[in-house]
């Protein structure tokens, strides 16, 4: 088992799991390989489980036998298939947008996109400054950090907190917002009008990430910045394809001219090859068929608020989740790597998440639902807490 140094001066183990492939037997998908034995995954990424999806694989299949394994260039070089622009148009229209770019991985998109919004400026607090969620992304964190910006960062969803940091800097000519929707630890949700409106306030620029609610919130499923309303041309909204899309890679979706600064001076986006035909075939498909994968999103959902329902009872703190990321978070002072290792022997994968992933004092278990996950397996896994606790 590989292990590498973290900060916190403790060494991480990367686990070494199995994915199920079984496609006779649709119910261990919901299942992973760990040491020798089958146990559910609550700790998955893959919401509405399109990465086993049957018209996914086959599309997937389909690219490759057209493209090859890779575009083998940058898009600005010759890797630009006219099939890319095709699925960047399709979820450029959900958001009422007027461009839509396709990155890699969400992580690479943030930490080089944040330093381009306003284009080639020198690194001065006088013309841009940045203001972000306190509990926002390590990625977002560190493209704030790499664009050399002032950065201040605001109370978690306070609004009156992020106002007075604006009125404090109003002078500056260029400020950016930056949010998650919905936060990957905790599964609350940001208050979109209010942000929305402190933007055109002080004429910011308005950046939020949906990597946690694309497919599972909005009616369309790419997030509640996708739902039907006006939005200002400075906003900027973030997606993912390697959660609730089933694949691999990101998007932004924004005005012509942001796009335009991206295009010529985003180190991420110029330097770096096109995603592989076989990841922009998945993709293709799950665009296509996102829209109408409204009842998986409800049952998701549904499911989401029993769960907290119940851990409420057990005693547990689930903090504001409204969502199908769920912390467990006990007041005791709990050893969570024990409550996980004993849902393990019980046949529940469950992730311990400790400080400084989150605060000190914020330490959990943190669940993440899936459409996999039916409420029959959420009640074998209250009742296995539930046994523990006892």
């Amino acid at each position: 088992m590989l292990t590498f140094n973290s900060n916190n001066k403790k060494n991480r183990k990367l686990k070494r799991i199995s994915l199920s492939t079984n496609k006779s037997n649709s119910n261990l998908h919901s299942k992973i390989l760990y040491n020798g034995q089958f146990v559910y995954n609550f700790s998955s990424n893959d919401y509405l489980g399109l990465s086993k999806s049957p018209k996914l694989i086959k599309e997937s299949i389909s690219w490759t036998e057209k493209f090859g394994t890779s575009l083998s260039s940058s898009r600005l070089v010759s890797g630009n298939l006219d099939l890319i622009e095709q699925i960047e148009n399709k979820i450029k229209s959900f958001y009422q947008a007027e461009m839509c770019l396709i990155f890699g991985s969400g992580y690479q998109l943030n930490i080089s996109v944040i330093p381009s919004i306003f284009g080639n400026f020198s690194r001065s607090s006088d013309e841009c400054i940045i203001f972000s969620d306190k509990l926002n992304h390590a990625s977002i964190n560190i493209g704030c950090k790499i664009s050399g910006f002032k950065t201040v960062r605001y109370n978690h969803l306070d609004m009156n907190h992020l106002e007075y940091f604006l009125l404090k800097f109003r002078h500056i000519k260029n400020k950016l917002i930056i949010s998650e929707s919905v936060f990957s630890m905790d599964g609350d949700v940001i208050d979109l009008e209010s942000l929305r409106n402190l933007a055109e306030k002080f004429n910011c620029y308005l950046y939020i990430d949906e990597a946690h609610a694309t497919g599972i919130l909005g009616k369309s499923g790419y997030g509640i910045t996708a739902l039907e309303s006006k939005k200002n041309k400075k906003e900027i909204s973030i997606g993912t394809f390697s959660k609730a899309f089933g694949s691999y890679g990101s998007y932004i979706c924004c005005s012509t001219e942001i796009a335009k600064n991206l295009i010529n001076f985003c180190s991420g986006f110029i330097y770096t090859t096109a995603l592989p035909p076989n990841v922009l075939g998945s993709i293709s498909k799950a665009v296509e068929m996102m829209p109408d994968l409204f009842d998986k999103r409800k049952e998701l959902l549904e499911n989401s608020s029993f769960l907290r329902k119940k851990l409420n009872q057990l005693g547990y703190d689930t903090l504001d989740s409204k969502t199908n990321i769920i912390p467990m978070i006990n007041s005791k002072k709990t050893d969570y790597k024990k409550i996980s290792n004993v849902l393990l022997k019980k046949g529940f994968f469950t992730s311990a998440i400790m400080t400084p992933t989150v605060p000190y004092g914020k330490e959990r278990i943190r669940l993440t639902i899936t459409s996999h996950i039916s409420k029959k397996i959420i009640l074998k896994f209250l009742e296995a807490l539930h046994s523990f606790e006892k």
